[in-house]
């Protein structure tokens, strides 16, 4: 009999029976509380916290890895009881069912809780959640109330409830959801510590219940053995042990009477019964069950729910934003109003005052500023003050601290040019210089060594330019130009027409000219948005050329097919401008005047009610005196879909407005001109070898990357390229006349100096790559000479055009 008792025990320390787990926390379970209550609620729990003065370690993050641990090792422990055919519970169902969901939202907490973020929160001074942040007790409190279950309604009632007593700050307000998701992944690992303990003791259950109907249906007569061996055991009177021996025995032989009577009279001495174990081991069971799929359901909603929305609803400092004189705040992107919101949030880290209270500041100067001036300017703005000029006045006014590194930056970025070209001259010398000190003076020329040293300048200052450029991508944030909100269509007031500057060759090429133009308009339909072909005929040597009525007709008849096919109650959507050849002595040919930059000052000229210069008009013009901007392309150029309404919420901005000064005849704040990033399409590198090798390479093209980072972070500025948004009358004001006749080949980059052009990093356009050797030598020779045209102008004066 010793040797069948030393068995049994040898069978329960192998299944980790004897060994029964120590009580967990208790899951987070209290009171119910509705809508209402909960907003009560919020106000009584703010009175009761209490800020710490000093920041302690990190704590939620080890917690997460405790709680992960124990999660993965519960559902180990029910994955073998299924494959060993042991019987679970609801609770533990659910919990294997959704086990890949914990997985994925614990993944999730640990790639939104970045190492040290919770610091940075404000902590509790006292309490259970002492040296905790206050945003998770508040979450805590949040589950605890609602066993498990995070509703939309008692949550936001709860969050403004508790800021009519303490605001919360924005970083709080955005550690809402990854909070919760913690307090959610708590009171899982709680819940399932009690669902593989009452396991552990079914299961323990299960065992002597088992020896003891196989005891007696064999021999009756040692009975009494097995039951003094389990009651020397001191196994646990739980309800899940009772319930699941009780289950097993009841109804079972005469025999087995015994065991379930000496449960029955240890239960008696504690006042307890088997049938009140029973039915407090089926509560239990169910509110398990309902603390797990609560949990689970709240994960959930956590992953759906647009929290964006539930910050910018909840924060103080939003609201008080949305105060801006000009109205202009509540109609900016998502993305720019983030922006401010993180701008008064930096602000307040290193001033006295709060961020509600840095807030009101910036609308206090902006409301001021109106007063002052009674214009709408961009000093009207509430922007002006936090991300642009008008910061060093915001720090005045709310005692802001500058650190070293600030006072640093803001001194590089007054001259950014100097410490620039500083750079890149000295990594040139040092470069220079580290080839020419292994040179022996004494084997070559003084001249020989004169002349190596001016190409090794020339090869070296290239390669320090790029590591100069390379370096302040690293040290310089990206400076991101604010936006208008045009998700939901352009306004009228904003209306945009896109042009493709382009010439007239044959039949194929009109056809495909137009099946171009319609899928732009097909990616970027837009009620305010239009779409133009501006058009020459090729040089020739007669002003008229037999096939040319033919192929203007060819094009005006397919434009004004297309306003038949997508014909609203609106205006028309396509056009067709087409110019007239004229003489040009210069070149001693009939061409079309100036070219490019011809055909958009006619259009402009145009657009502003001046004459016509365009011989030939598709699609019913009165619609084209209300456009605020034109989108210029080239012909291979595709635009993005929705990439037309990024260009005009960018320039729509006040910020971005641009404010023509007429003294200098340029723009002097804001942009006039906004050129995006310039790509090669992945079907363009596929026509040829040639584009394969060079339509992707690396580093930095001025042609198609548009031009680096480097100048729109640290100048303010960029350069345009011909393709790209401009403000109609800003680009009027300040180029009408500006450049003489036959002189500028290359006019883009002059253009975007007086009318102020922005890198749109963040949008991107499309082009083919030249598929041969020969055209983009062609090119490149092209722009090579409108280079050199662009200097000789500037070194000299061009009498009658009013520039040096």
């Amino acid at each position: 009999m010793f040797r069948k008792l030393f068995r049994w025990r040898t069978i329960l320390n192998g299944l980790g029976l004897l060994h029964v787990v120590a009580a967990d926390e208790k899951p987070l379970r209290a009171e119910l509380l509705g809508a209402g209550q909960m907003e009560q609620f919020g106000k009584t729990l703010a009175a009761s916290h209490q800020l710490s003065p000093t920041r302690s370690r990190d704590r939620l993050l080890p917690r997460l890895a405790a709680n992960e641990d124990v999660l993965i090792n519960v559902c180990n422990q029910l994955t073998d009881a299924v494959v060993a055919n042991r019987r679970i519970t609801p609770a533990a169902e659910w919990l294997l069912d959704n086990f890949y969901l914990l997985e994925d939202q614990i993944r999730t907490a640990k790639r939104h809780l970045p190492k040290g973020y919770s610091r940075e929160l404000p902590r509790l001074a006292r309490g259970l959640s002492a040296d905790l942040p206050r945003v998770y007790d508040i979450a805590l409190k949040t589950i605890s109330h609602g066993d498990g279950r995070v509703d939309p309604e008692s949550l936001s009632r709860f969050v403004v409830a508790y800021q009519t007593v303490t605001p919360l700050k924005l970083g709080e307000l955005w550690a809402i959801p990854i909070m919760l998701r913690l307090a959610l992944i708590e009171n899982l690992r709680r819940v399932a510590v009690r669902v593989a303990d009452g396991m552990r003791d079914r299961d323990l259950a299960a065992f002597w219940a088992d020896q003891m109907t196989e005891i007696a249906e064999k021999d009756p007569k040692n009975l009494i053995i097995i039951v003094a061996d389990m009651a020397r055991s001191s196994p646990p009177m739980t309800t899940q042990f009772v319930s699941e021996f009780a289950r097993r025995l009841q109804g079972q032989s005469a025999a087995l009477a015994l065991p379930l009577t000496w449960i029955e009279r240890l239960l008696s001495e504690s006042q307890q019964t088997i049938e009140q174990l029973v039915q407090a081991e089926n509560q239990k069971q169910a509110a398990a069950q309902v603390s797990i799929s609560n949990s689970i359901a709240s994960l959930r909603f956590l992953s759906g729910m647009d929290w964006r929305e539930f910050v910018e609803k909840m924060s103080l400092v939003e609201h008080t934003l949305r105060g801006d004189p000009q109205g202009a705040y509540a109609k900016m992107d998502f993305a720019t109003r983030d922006r401010y919101r993180h701008a008064v949030e930096h602000t307040a880290k290193r001033s006295p005052l709060s961020e509600l209270e840095v807030a009101e500041a910036a609308i206090q100067l902006s409301i001021a500023s109106v007063i002052a001036s009674q214009t709408d300017s961009r000093r009207a703005h509430v922007g002006f003050y936090l991300v642009d000029d008008g910061l060093p006045l915001l720090e005045r006014a709310v005692e802001y601290r500058n650190s070293l590194r600030d006072r640093l930056k803001r001194r590089c970025g007054n001259m950014p040019i100097l410490p620039y070209i500083a750079a890149i001259a000295l990594f040139t010398l040092l470069l220079t210089a580290g080839v020419l000190v292994r040179v022996h003076w004494t084997t070559i020329a003084s001249w020989t060594f004169i002349v190596m040293a001016v190409l090794l300048l020339l090869a070296t200052s290239q390669f320090a330019m790029a590591l100069v450029n390379w370096l302040v991508t690293l040290l310089v944030a990206p400076n991101l130009l604010p936006r208008m909100d045009y998700s939901k269509g352009i306004p009228t007031a904003s209306r945009t027409l896109v042009v493709v500057p382009t010439m007239i060759t044959s039949r194929h090429a009109v056809e495909d000219l137009v099946e171009a133009l319609e899928i732009r308009f097909l990616a970027n339909r837009d009620d305010n948005l239009h779409f133009a072909l501006l058009t020459d005929f090729l040089d020739a040597a007669t002003e008229v050329l037999p096939e040319d009525e033919e192929l203007v007709g060819l094009a005006a008849e397919r434009i004004l097919a297309l306003n038949d096919k997508y014909s609203s109650a609106g205006a028309d959507h396509f056009f067709l401008l087409h110019r007239p050849r004229q003489w040009n002595a210069g070149e001693a040919k009939w061409m079309g005047y100036e070219r490019k930059r011809g055909k958009l000052a006619d259009l402009n000229a145009l657009l502003r009610g001046g004459t016509s210069a365009f011989s030939r008009l598709a699609g019913e013009p009165a619609v084209l005196a209300s456009v605020k901007y034109v989108i210029t392309l080239d012909t291979d150029t595709q635009l993005p879909r929705d990439s037309a309404r990024q260009f005009a919420s960018a320039m729509a901005h006040p910020l971005n407005r641009a404010e023509f000064d007429a003294a200098s005849g340029c723009v002097k704040h804001g942009y006039g001109i906004l050129q995006p990033r310039v790509a090669v399409s992945m079907p363009a590198t596929d026509q040829s070898r040639y584009a394969r090798l060079f339509g992707s390479e690396p580093g930095i093209d001025p042609y198609t990357r548009a031009v680096s980072d480097v100048y729109q972070d640290v100048f303010g500025e960029g350069s345009f390229v011909g393709k790209g948004i401009y403000d109609v009358d800003a680009f009027e004001q300040s180029l009408k006349g500006r450049f003489p006749e036959n002189r500028i080949l290359s006019h883009d980059l002059l253009e975007g100096c007086y009318v102020r052009s922005a890198l749109l990093s963040d949008v991107q356009l499309y082009e083919e790559y030249p598929s041969r050797y020969s055209a983009d030598a062609s090119r490149r020779h092209r722009w090579i000479r409108g280079d050199w045209q662009i200097a000789s102008w500037l070194l000299r004066r061009v009498p009658g055009n009013g520039v040096d």
